[in-house]
């Protein structure tokens, strides 16, 4: 039986053989994989979670890439689903517009375009909107926002299918989606391909340094190959005559890198401000050094150690726990910290395409945010943290009714 997972044996940005472990997650289902009452009864097949560090150009990557039909053709993860990623692609949205100005429509193209919400923000009557994505259960999300969306994965190959349909475009984007790609060599030349002379590129990923800061360990899953910093990625795009002209550190997704992309010469590259940072990635956050994965790693086994004590402790004092969240990161913090449910009654979520499902490996039931007041829930620990602030916000009235939260990270805290 063929495997559908692989060993990376080589750097996914530099191709150099020069890797080394750093992080062992030990194996866990795929993040997104929650279970209807049905599945309960298979065998979850689990893969290894453990994390490379490249000694030539220092990105942190995983070292077992999955087969990307078994994570995206059917995805669980919509871009609509909270007030607080509404905000920040409507914001993302004007950040870009400001930067391409044209009197005729402009040609737009997001990658991995999700439910369109993004291009949404883009007024139709300036901008010619194009989605592609490889998830069919998603394009009705978008046909309903009235963003025109190709089911398919986006390869260099499909890129000439792109273009000799719709041209090139002045903006091409990718929002969370470069870690997710497996031949990242083969996407840029696919962008490469379809970006206009004066195009620009612009993608965001989770930002490595943002991950090291917070302790946030539980964003590494399967779906994410790469956990990137701006030096590697500045040399990355070079190869393909690509070249990085600004950046921006934005908050999603619990910190993350906006990187601007133009073709080789053609816009003023921000050199000031990008040389800081990589001084900063190097001295301050010490990204370009293995021993800072190693802490790193140990950090991680402190943590997961500190909250099964609270958490094991409130139990024992006959407390009741619910979950905020059944996010992918909630995947990872759950099977490696053994957290399961005994310790953790259910989870709650507002995508509804994930309520009434179970927990990747630890099957806890997920249910609407109603439950949280039809039952005696004592503490809810937040387990998409990086929405810790408008979850409590919303639901200030579990904190009238003497509820308390737990919030992981970067620091365990119980308000």
């Amino acid at each position: 039986m063929a495997r559908d997972y692989r060993k990376q044996t080589q750097c996914r940005l530099c191709e150099r053989p020069n890797l080394s472990n750093v992080i062992n997650l030990g194996s866990t289902p795929l993040a997104n994989s929650f279970l209807k009452e049905k599945q309960l009864r298979n065998k979850e097949k689990r893969y290894p979670l453990k994390v490379n560090f490249c000694k030539n150009c220092h990105h942190l990557q995983l070292s077992h890439i999955v087969n990307a039909k078994k994570m995206f053709d059917n995805y669980l993860y919509i871009t609509n689903n909270s007030k607080q990623n509404r905000d920040h692609f409507k914001n993302y949205a004007i950040d870009i517009q400001k930067k391409i100005k044209s009197k005729k429509k402009i040609p737009i193209l997001d990658i991995a375009s999700n439910d369109g919400t993004f291009l949404s923000y883009f007024n139709k009557k300036k901008y010619i909107r194009l989605g592609v994505d490889p998830a069919k259960n998603l394009s009705k999300f978008s046909k309903k926002l009235g963003v025109e969306q190709l089911v398919m994965y986006f390869n260099h190959k499909n890129s000439f299918k792109i273009r000799s349909l719709f041209g090139k475009f002045k903006i091409i984007t990718a929002n969370h989606v470069c870690a997710h790609v497996d031949n990242l060599n083969d996407f840029f030349r696919g962008v490469k391909n379809l970006l206009d002379n004066d195009g620009i590129f612009v993608f965001e990923v989770s930002y490595l340094g943002s991950v090291i800061q917070k302790k946030t360990f539980d964003t590494i899953y399967h779906e994410h190959a790469d956990y990137h910093s701006l030096k590697p990625l500045i040399n990355f795009v070079k190869k393909f005559d690509l070249e990085i002209f600004d950046f921006r550190k934005v908050k999603s997704q619990g910190g993350s890198i906006r990187i601007f992309i133009s073709h080789k010469n053609t816009l003023v590259v921000n050199k000031d401000k990008i040389n800081k940072q990589i001084l900063k990635e190097k001295n301050e956050l010490n990204l370009f050094k293995i021993q800072n994965y190693r802490n790193f790693s140990k950090q991680i086994k402190l943590v997961k150690l500190n909250l099964n004590k609270l958490l094991i402790k409130l139990k024992k004092e006959g407390k009741n726990i619910a979950g905020y969240g059944a996010a992918a990161k909630t995947t990872t913090l759950l099977n490696y910290f053994n957290i399961d449910k005994k310790i953790i009654n259910f989870i709650v979520d507002d995508n509804k395409l994930k309520q009434n499902r179970y927990t990747p490996g630890t099957h806890i039931p997920i249910k609407s945010s109603e439950k949280i007041y039809k039952s005696n829930v004592d503490y809810i620990i937040i387990l998409a943290w990086n929405y810790s602030s408008y979850i409590m916000k919303v639901h200030k009235r579990f904190k009238r009714d003497r509820g308390k939260f737990i919030v992981p990270f970067p620091k365990i805290k119980i308000i």
